[in-house]
């Protein structure tokens, strides 16, 4: 048979002081009427001295949400600031007494995992961070705006006490140029246009080591009067050892960074390096890939006088097709450079052909045709970061398989090279030749919708319409000059 549990006063009070949180009923005007053993101890007090009194001068939580239970009637669960710590709250109403409303308000520590919570958080938001600054790095951008973007999304990162404000500088034969700056005055972006290592903050960071200030101090020697107070956090952009550049980021005057808040700026700044560090590898890549295609470029034009600036104008007329047609900047990028070089393959055709002043007999007209895949042929090896050998050897396909060297059709060929067909028989049509004058735009054009489907890409045909369309309206169109010869 069941013994029935009996509990009196004190077995009551026993049970509730052995629980490991604070507990107390507080009456609607803010009385103590009851508090445990946990909570006298740590207001350092006997349960009994604390009955009658005010419980905001006791419990110490700060904003204790007791009015917004009192005015709801309704429970609340919530975490609060105490001391250098938190305190989970919960508060419940019990009714009333005597007509007195009675309110129970129980807590316990929750310092570790508020604090757990807020590393998880915070490292959560470095991740997401990173991620953003690692795409921001891959967007086909001019380098100096690259840098821009990359700078921005550090500047967004989270639960850091950042300004709007921030710079990347790069090293430069001893010094730091400014590459990229946001929200910078004026008058500050001259005065750090070049800062030599070892000056300033920015200076310092570019000997290897971070440096942090927190106010304008003696280190901040680039001053100036009606300075805005701030501080600073300069990271050193470290690649394999070797300090390439400088991350600053501007810091709310009088801000504290905690050692875990550091900790990630460091982490971010040796992603920051990597991703500069690539950017500008690409930029220099395909600088040298630019610088050799102009030189190919050229060496054709001295074999066949007579198509000087023909690759130029092609180059010119297809990346306002392709920009026409919305293709990512990175394409016509690669585009621009494809058509640089689109006859390059006539390097290997004797130049008393290429200049032959009257029509080609069958044998001459096929020497003509192998061009493309001459083109591909020279070009194949070279490491470009698109197929550009590809596109050369296509630029003469039709859609119907009628074109050369292969007879490819339709989507056999690549969109840029179907670009590129029609912006050379628009150039060609436009431009004197050996064996005829200019034939005029308006030719071209027809010659394009006539081809329309069969020859040519009609998306490509209607791109290259609206583009020569509004040159028209500008004003740039000439009877022989699509877009302009400048």
């Amino acid at each position: 048979m069941t013994k029935e549990l009996e509990l009196g006063p004190e077995a009551l009070q026993g049970a509730v002081d052995s629980l490991p949180l604070e507990l107390a009923i507080v009456d609607g005007r803010r009385r103590i009427r009851f508090v445990n053993r946990a909570l006298a101890d740590r207001l350092k007090a006997s349960p009994e001295a604390l009955i009658g009194r005010p419980c905001p001068d006791l419990l110490r939580a700060e904003g204790c949400p007791l009015e917004e239970v009192a005015t709801s009637g309704r429970p609340l669960i919530t975490e609060l600031p105490r001391g250098k710590g938190w305190v989970r709250v919960a508060i419940y109403p019990l009714g009333s007494l005597d007509g007195e409303a009675l309110f129970l308000y129980a807590a316990t520590d929750a310092t570790q995992e508020v604090d757990a919570r807020r590393r998880l958080a915070l490292r959560v938001g470095l991740e997401r961070a990173l991620r953003r600054v690692v795409q921001a790095s891959l967007q086909d951008l001019p380098f100096e705006k690259l840098l821009e973007r990359i700078l921005r999304e550090a500047l967004r990162l989270p639960k850091v006490k950042l300004e709007s404000k921030g710079a990347i500088f790069l090293v430069e034969g001893g010094e730091l140029r400014l590459a990229c700056q946001v929200g910078l005055p004026k008058e500050l972006r001259r005065r750090c246009a070049r800062v030599p290592v070892g000056h300033c903050l920015c200076g310092r960071a570019a000997l290897g080591r971070p440096a942090f200030s927190f106010q304008l101090d003696e280190r901040h020697e680039t001053s100036y009067p009606g300075i805005a107070p701030h501080g600073h956090a300069c990271l050193p952009l470290t690649v394999e050892g070797e300090v390439i550049g400088v991350l600053n980021l501007y810091l709310p005057a009088g801000a504290r960074l905690s050692k875990e808040e550091l900790d990630f700026l460091e982490v971010l700044a040796g992603v920051v390096a990597k991703t500069v560090a690539h950017a500008r590898a690409e930029h220099r890549l395909v600088r040298t890939f630019s610088q050799t295609v102009r030189m190919l470029s050229r060496v054709v034009e001295q074999r066949d006088p007579y198509t000087a600036g023909h690759q130029e104008r092609v180059a010119k007329l297809a990346c306002a097709i392709a920009e026409e047609m919305g293709l990512p900047e990175e394409r016509v990028e690669g585009l621009h450079l494809a058509a640089l070089v689109h006859d390059v393959g006539k390097i290997a055709i004797p130049a008393e052909i290429l200049s032959y002043p009257g029509e080609l007999d069958p044998l001459q007209r096929r020497l003509i045709q192998q061009h493309p895949q001459h083109g591909w042929e020279l070009l194949k090896d070279l490491d470009f970061p698109w197929p550009i050998a590809d596109w050369v050897a296509q630029h003469h396909e039709r859609l119907d398989g009628s074109g050369y060297p292969k007879g490819l059709k339709g989507e056999e060929i690549a969109l840029e090279a179907r670009i590129l067909a029609v912006a050379d028989v628009v150039e060609a049509m436009t431009s004197h030749r050996p064996y005829r004058p200019a034939l005029g735009v308006q030719a071209a054009l027809e010659e394009l919708e006539k081809g329309k489907g069969r020859l040519y890409d009609p998306e490509v045909v209607a791109a290259c319409r609206a583009v020569l369309t509004r040159a028209r309206t500008e004003g740039k169109v000439t009877h022989h000059d699509p877009l302009g010869r400048g």
